[in-house]
């Protein structure tokens, strides 16, 4: 017996728990479809277009639509909008590619190819000068390298503030087009009706108990990717996926795809890689783990926004996750080897070191340096101590051999292997053989000689999965057959079009957004 998609979402409709009286957060770490709820007999709300997400790419959505008069409602799980790219590094970037021979010779050809060009194209062309022509604020960076040459949130005001005065507008344009921005409201599950279409959305309020329906012609996932979801991060990332620290927000469960795969959605991008930096490695969870915690700390001082990366320290940039030309120290796992280029412009390029990392034996490394190396680096001092702060063991040793006695006191690194590995690689920085080390080294040949010496443990902090639902050019999510569903669309990273190498992750959101708000416009 054959089942087409329409009986398919119809009896899972049929079967699904009615969610009335839930807990607002509960099932927000599933690792299964969700199945979709069935038309309501009566809808609390109606409108045009639903968008689930506050970020850039669900705001620049309910932008594009509210624009062409389109009725539109976003619920947003948290009480502040934004998302992680609120207290993120700051810039909407393609990775200063501008065209999309640029942008296909950096990425190796590994991005999905009609996407990454739409992507690329409209991001230059159309969603920037979009932004700038409706009073959006943006600063153009200096250039340089990589995102350098793009532009950075707001106008360049102090800490975190550019971030709000960017979102801020972006919101503001929104409602002052008559759209509705619902805050704390949580997206359960998609609403189909009796012909298996999409219709809307079941929803619920923080501190209500009774699950909303808002009937929609159209339906906008821009609910980020999965690294909160411990299952999915070990499902699809692999066995060390669900220590990896979650940089972003407690609500980035993969909730969208979720609901997208219930109702026939096919998947897409690489869910094997994403993009993120290295995090040290502290004791107990992290406050983007933790929803109330979270919210706690985003409502706090909106300049510096104290405590928001609790849990999740940074380390100094010995090994330059996105510059790898800059990088002075070296890498090594717990067998006391180094397992990858860190100066490589292919092997290390963005973000390839912390998805090295997480391969490793429980998802650690060392990032190794000398005297030299710490007082090369800015911040060194401070930096480690805001670690060691957070209860993380940093080993400092006056000699290689007590550094490496230490470490496998405190962390069973193999002692021998260590020390074998650096002796090798300062005599090949001696004998000018680093291209002949098991692990070549292609620049920066900073040997590890001059004492104190120190080993810095770290693991990788995801901010954006690769991985997700299957869309075309328009932003229309995707059947089993690459046949749009009607009425549903999603944009990155609830929606995959990246595989390895990292070109933007606001921007990639704020691009589709733009493109499904215009494209439901124009049906």
């Amino acid at each position: 017996m054959t089942i087409n998609r329409r009986d398919f979402i119809k009896r899972a409709a049929a079967g699904a728990a009615v969610v009335a009286g839930s807990s607002f957060l509960v099932g927000c770490n599933n690792t299964e479809a969700v199945a979709p709820a069935s038309a309501p007999e009566a809808w609390d709300q109606e409108t045009d277009v639903v968008v689930v997400g506050g970020g850039n790419g669900g705001l620049s959505a309910a932008a594009a639509a509210t624009e062409e008069g389109k009725k539109v409602i976003l619920c947003e799980i948290s009480a502040f909008l934004g998302g992680g790219s609120a207290y993120s590094g700051g810039t909407i970037h393609s990775w200063g590619l501008d065209t999309w021979e640029k942008y296909k010779e950096h990425t190796e050809d590994l991005h999905d190819p009609v996407l990454a060009k739409k992507y690329v194209e409209t991001f230059r062309q159309v969603y920037l000068p979009w932004l700038e022509k409706n009073g959006i604020p943006l600063k153009k960076h200096p250039g340089g390298k990589g995102f350098n040459n793009d532009y950075g949130l707001g106008s360049g005001e102090a800490g975190y503030l550019r971030h709000k005065a960017y979102f801020d507008a972006l919101a503001n344009f929104v409602t002052g087009k008559g759209g509705t921005i619902m805050t704390q409201t949580r997206v359960l599950r998609l609403v189909i009706d009796e012909a298996g279409m999409v219709c809307g959305v079941q929803a619920i309020k923080k501190g209500e108990s009774k699950a909303i329906f808002i009937k929609a012609g159209s339906v906008i996932l821009a609910t980020g990717g999965f690294q909160s979801n411990k299952g999915l991060m070990a499902k699809y990332i692999g066995p060390n996926g669900d220590v990896a620290r979650n940089m972003g927000t407690p609500y980035n469960t993969g909730s969208g795809m979720l609901m997208a795969q219930g109702v026939g959605a096919m998947t897409q991008g690489s869910f094997s890689t994403f993009s993120g930096t290295f995090s040290g490695i502290v004791p107990g969870p992290a406050v983007e783990d933790e929803p109330e915690l979270y919210e706690e700390k985003r409502a706090g001082d909106p300049q510096s926004l104290p405590g928001i990366g609790g849990g999740r320290p940074a380390v100094p940039m010995w090994v330059n996750f996105l510059f790898p030309d800059e990088t002075t120290g070296i890498l090594v796992n717990l067998q006391g080897k180094r397992f990858a280029d860190e100066t490589s412009p292919i092997e290390a390029k963005y973000a390839r070191l912390p998805q090295e990392v997480l391969k490793q034996k429980r998802a650690m490394a060392f990032m190794i340096g000398d005297k030299a190396i710490y007082d090369k680096a800015a911040g060194s001092e401070a930096i480690l101590k805001m670690y060691m702060d957070q209860g993380g063991k940093v080993v400092e040793g006056a000699t290689l051999e007590e550094l490496a006695a230490k470490c496998q006191e405190i962390h069973g690194m193999h002692k021998g292997a260590f020390l074998k590995t650096v002796n090798e690689y300062n005599k090949a920085i001696d004998s000018g053989a680093t291209d002949s080390l098991e692990v070549p080294r292609a620049l920066n040949h900073n040997k590890i000689a001059q004492g104190p010496f120190y080993a810095v443990p770290v693991t990788a902090n995801i901010y954006h999965t690769f991985g997700g639902v299957a869309i075309n050019e328009n932003a229309q999510v995707l059947d089993v057959q690459r046949t749009p569903i009607p009425n549903l669309y999603a944009c990155p990273p609830c929606a995959g079009i990246f595989r390895e190498v990292y070109t933007g992750g606001i921007a990639s959101a704020g691009t589709f957004g733009y493109i499904a708000g215009k494209h439901i416009a124009g049906k």
